[in-house]
Formats: structure tokens, sequence, C-alpha cells
């Protein structure tokens, strides 16, 4: 019993890291929405949901990325 228990939790473990790591890899954006916008990083995005998913990458590498404006850089 103690085994099955202990295989339930290394498996819950296991399940949350893959889901973790996958939802970091994965971002999908409506491309069709085209309200750009500017980085402090000095890229322009195709819309505030590309930013986000990028913004997301950066606070993964320790990096800050914030919006400097609405618009074009």
């Amino acid at each position: 019993m103690k085994s099955l228990s202990l295989l339930l939790v290394l498996s819950f473990v296991l399940a949350v890291v893959w889901l973790g790591q996958s939802e970091a890899s994965f971002c999908s954006c409506n491309l069709k929405e085209k309200i750009e916008v500017c980085g402090t990083n000095g890229i322009t995005y195709t819309n505030r949901c590309e930013f986000e998913c990028t913004q997301r990458d950066y606070k993964q590498l320790g990096r800050k990325l914030d919006i400097r404006s609405m618009g074009p850089c």
C-alpha cells in the first residue's frame, strides 16, 4: 500500500513538472488582433498577447520586460 501511495505522489509531481514546462513553451495568440505594443527591449510586438508570451519567457530567464508604449517602437 505504501508503494502505491508513493507511486501516485511521484506521478503527480512529474505531471505537474511536465505541465509547467509545456505551458511555458506554448502560448497561443489571436494573430488577427493588430494593436501593436512597444516593449522596453525596443521590439514592436504584433499585439499584447504576443508581448505577454515574450514577457513570460523573459521572467523565466530572470529578466524584466514591460510595455514602453502602445503602438510601434
